[in-house]
């Protein structure tokens, strides 16, 4: 083929059949016979595909993908709790805080049955049990309170003593803690939950 150009644009002509004569007329060109023009590729646009917006797009998924893995990671590390050893050797049942909740109508004051040295304690409802419980809610603030929390929970799950109420289980969110028992009415719960604690 032959190139061309004019300025800043290139061109490309392809001779696809030729006739000539060293002597008379040049014979007649069967076009028929000619080949078919080759197929214009456009390489330098190609390779700009391949060398810069494969790399790129390729770039912009793996960036997405793993800005979506460490938000997965981040928001499971900020909600997940954390079992401590005594929970894993504890036995009974670990309560939901929704179910706790809704059993004790948000913890309203009307089911407010007494408030000790280093909580409040409530009564309340089981909605799917129709259990009547007891929620021992221990303060954010308390050291003292916590520390007495992981000891009774630990020594009551241990041991069955028909003198003792019935401890059900337990509920762990964001530094809460929180303990169900059975609900023992005329003033059977006091003495096992908080001595100073006066119940209606």
């Amino acid at each position: 083929g032959f190139s061309s150009s004019t300025g800043t644009i290139k061109t490309q002509h392809y001779v696809l059949g030729w006739s000539f004569a060293m002597n008379g007329p040049a014979p007649v060109i069967n076009l028929s016979m000619l080949p078919k023009l080759p197929r214009d590729h456009p390489k330098g646009r190609r390779s700009w595909v391949l060398d810069i917006v494969l790399p790129v797009g390729t770039a912009v998924v793996l960036l997405s993908l793993g800005a979506i893995a460490f938000l997965l990671v981040r928001r499971h590390f900020r909600y997940a709790e954390v079992r401590d050893n005594w929970e894993v050797e504890f036995g009974p049942h670990r309560f939901s805080y929704k179910d706790l909740y809704h059993a004790t109508g948000g913890f309203e004051d009307k089911n407010l049955l007494g408030v000790g040295g280093f909580g409040r304690v409530y009564k309340g409802v089981l909605q799917k049990s129709r259990l009547k419980i007891a929620v021992k809610r221990v303060s954010h603030d308390s050291k003292q309170g916590m520390k007495e929390f992981i000891a009774e929970i630990v020594s009551i799950g241990r041991l069955q003593n028909r003198n003792l109420v019935p401890l059900l289980g337990y509920c762990r969110r964001k530094g809460e803690l929180l303990l169900v028992y059975e609900y023992m009415p005329n003033g059977s719960l006091d003495k096992y939950l908080d001595g100073d604690m006066p119940l209606p």
